[in-house]
């Protein structure tokens, strides 16, 4: 499988002072990782030193075999699309506005919508299940709404890599769901590598195929689920909040 991300004795911080150990870890082309941990374990600065928003504390990160900061900003945004928690507050963005914007980087010098750019914005609104909101203003929507329209964004956006971190907040369990299947779909069928966080332990211990498990001051671990519970990592890392929950597989 193709490597499309690693990471080379990484510390993540601020001001010089590193949250956890050195980290180092890959993505693979068509890869779907969640990355779990607790609150202030630093899965918020890993996302943003991997979209190069942070600069490292130390090491590095390349991407494509080549590092992270010496692509250009308009390089970058063809190569990695972000979801973050924040949101626009415009009261006056539609739908289709905030998720048109995602179509900046295939854009020309006037950076004016094709009607293919058109379409694509429109099938990314169906795949998350909001084509009909397409109008609406985007403070006017509920917060699962306003975040599905995150995610139809980086969609559009049509990068090799997609980062998405908490995309599954503010959303019910039968839409959380069907996001673990878009993300699956896309893997599958487009070879889309996705790195993605949830608070929700139980959705990534039952759907995830890989996990990244962070905890404050303690190394970056990696696995499959399943093992990651049996060798104690998940009671570890998450106790006292998640130590005494009981998951079950089918086997």
């Amino acid at each position: 499988m193709k490597e499309v991300l690693n990471t080379s004795n990484l510390l993540i911080g601020y001001k010089g002072q590193a949250l956890l150990p050195e980290i180092n870890v890959s993505l693979g082309e068509g890869d779907i990782v969640a990355l779990a941990g607790p609150n202030g374990s630093g899965k918020t600065t890993l996302f943003k030193t991997l979209s190069a928003n942070l600069k490292p504390v130390g090491g590095h990160v390349s991407l494509f075999g080549k590092n992270l900061r010496d692509y250009s900003p308009t390089e970058r945004s063809s190569l990695f699309s972000l979801v973050l928690t924040e949101k626009p507050d415009d009261m006056f963005l539609k739908v289709f506005d905030i998720v048109s914007a995602g179509r900046y980087p295939h854009l020309g010098l006037l950076a004016k919508l094709k009607a293919e750019d058109e379409q694509i914005i429109y099938d990314s609104l169906e795949t998350v299940g909001i084509g009909h909101l397409v109008n609406r203003n985007f403070v006017s929507l509920s917060d699962g709404e306003q975040q599905k329209v995150m995610i139809a964004k980086a969609l559009v956006q049509d990068t090799p890599i997609i980062f998405m971190d908490e995309p599954a907040a503010f959303l019910d369990y039968p839409s959380k769901i069907e996001l673990v299947n878009i993300m699956q779909k896309l893997a599958r069928e487009q070879n889309k590598t996705i790195l993605f966080s949830s608070h929700d332990l139980d959705l990534l211990l039952r759907h995830a195929d890989r996990m990244w498990v962070m905890a404050p001051q303690q190394p970056l671990r990696q696995g499959k689920p399943k093992a990651l519970v049996e060798q104690g990592v998940i009671d570890e890392y998450f106790k006292p909040i998640e130590a005494k929950k009981e998951f079950f597989w089918m086997d």
